[in-house]
């Protein structure tokens, strides 16, 4: 009987291990492939569920490693945290054990994917977004990401964890393929048809409109000022540290000023760049306004407003037309700070394409983003760690794929890298290796049209159906089983 479990533990105990290359620092998009069919093969072998809780806990160990330096947060949180990310595997793997067998084998084949969206979109109310979400790990495979410009990235995700059961099932009826053909025809011919479809777009959809200039700025903070907030912004503190702030202030100004040098015609600072207290807004705001019209160009200052004796701050983009007049006042909508955005994307015709601005994390929400989806261009001032610095701007890259606008993220303390609107990197910098931080990009004006730009999130209702028809078929025929074998005896 311990023989019996060897061979099911060490494919769970590899799978588990390989979640360290499933997103983050060390993403491999291949990863996902290998991993998630061998955790199911290993949980569907194990009689009593029970058994399979080592693997869980070794899961939520590597989640740990995963996680732990890449938000500040304190150490009981990422605890919390590394558990909490797995719900969308766990509740999939036993879903799939529970249900498996009682279901034919294409019914059985998408418990697995059908659960883990389900989950793994209820997660984004946890303030979390699309942070941990699978199909995040396949963002730089562009020839298989494409098709979320069709049916979004749910719908990517859902292929990728749909792979497992039917890797699975391929390996455990080698021998009896005629008896599994139709799931096994039904998934690997979509998943040609996505793999083909995101070739061709690739090689045939290539953007051929004019480029505009876009510098994006970053200057180094030497203290985090965040922490301002949490002490609850005393004001007393207000002049020791209002001098630093200003030299940033006017640090960023003269990088800016290169930047029209360089002759960019867009220009727009990374996340919260410039910090400074409320009473310092109305002549930040004068100067930022004085120097787009002196310099006749579109700016986008991202400042953090520090509101005294307040948990508050305002983390802003702010849009300034080359007249000098404030065109939009946008304010991070997704924070884990109190908020006062309306939840509304800018979207400001220019002479280069439709503009338009969201802040960091607020990428990781498809629907909030699809706002946007007539816009040509979405500048992104973002805030990262090392650990996670190239991945969380790449991903962002999926929401200028599904909804054709190519995006220019600037990032402190991270990556920064601009991309078209197939994902293709145009400019790349990183924060740790560049002293001069200032990213020039020459970016398509016009972006395309997009089936999901225009749909939304018609295939993640569709999960929702596809899962509770499912979860009713599977409990029905588990009853009938139960009251078959109670009259038998």
């Amino acid at each position: 009987m311990k023989n019996k479990r060897v061979i099911p533990y060490t494919a769970g105990i590899i799978g588990a291990l390989l979640l360290l290359f499933i997103g983050w620092e060390y993403n491999i998009p291949a990863i996902a492939w290998v991993s998630y069919p061998l955790l199911v093969y290993s949980f569907r072998s194990f009689k009593k569920w029970y058994l399979t809780l080592p693997l869980v806990v070794l899961m939520a160990v590597v989640r740990f490693v995963s996680i732990y330096g890449g938000w500040d947060m304190e150490l009981w949180l990422t605890i919390i945290f590394s558990v909490l990310v797995l719900a969308p595997l766990l509740a999939g793997l036993y879903l799939d054990r529970a249900f498996v067998g009682h279901l034919s084998p294409i019914l059985a084949s998408l418990v697995f994917p059908c659960t883990y969206i389900v989950f793994d979109y209820l997660l984004t109310f946890m303030n979390l977004g699309m942070t941990f979400s699978l199909v995040y790990s396949q963002a730089t495979f562009l020839e298989f990401i494409q098709v979320v410009s069709v049916f979004g990235s749910w719908f990517a995700g859902f292929v990728t964890a749909w792979f497992a059961p039917v890797a699975v099932l391929l390996v455990q009826n080698t021998g009896k393929l005629k008896t599994i053909r139709r799931p096994l025809i039904v998934y690997f011919t979509i998943l040609s048809v996505i793999l083909l479809f995101g070739c061709f777009r690739l090689a045939l959809a290539r953007p051929h409109s004019e480029t505009v200039r876009i510098a994006s700025v970053t200057e180094e903070h030497r203290q985090d000022y965040w922490t301002i907030t949490d002490r609850n912004t005393p004001r007393g503190d207000s002049p020791s540290i209002k001098p630093e702030m200003k030299a940033i202030e006017d640090k960023l100004f003269k990088q800016s000023q290169k930047a029209v040098d360089y002759g960019a015609e867009i220009i727009f600072w990374s996340e919260g760049d410039s910090p400074m207290y409320e009473d310092d807004y109305d002549a930040f705001i004068k100067r930022a306004s004085d120097f787009a019209r002196e310099n006749r160009v579109w700016f986008v200052p991202a400042c953090v407003m520090l509101r005294y004796d307040r948990n508050k701050n305002d983390n802003l983009a702010i849009i300034f037309e080359p007249e000098g007049k404030m065109e939009y006042r946008y304010e991070k909508t997704i924070s884990w700070y109190p908020t006062d955005s309306d939840g509304k994307l800018p979207v400001i015709q220019t002479p280069y394409g439709k503009l338009s601005a969201a802040i960091c994390f607020d990428m990781d929400y498809p629907r909030l983003i699809s706002q946007a989806s007539d816009a040509d261009i979405m500048l992104v001032p973002g805030y990262d760690t090392k650990k996670i610095s190239d991945f969380h701007t790449r991903v962002s890259f999926l929401r200028g794929i599904e909804n054709g606008f190519s995006v220019v993220r600037q990032a402190n303390e991270s990556a920064s890298i601009s991309a078209d609107y197939l994902g293709n990197t145009l400019t790349y910098q990183n924060y740790f290796y560049t002293p001069d931080r200032i990213m020039i990009s020459d970016v398509p004006v016009r972006g395309v049209w997009t089936l999901y730009g225009f749909t939304g999130e018609i295939f993640l209702w569709i999960d929702f159906a596809g899962f509770a028809l499912i979860v009713i078929i599977s409990l029905r025929k588990m009853l009938l089983i139960k009251r078959t074998l109670l009259m038998l005896h």
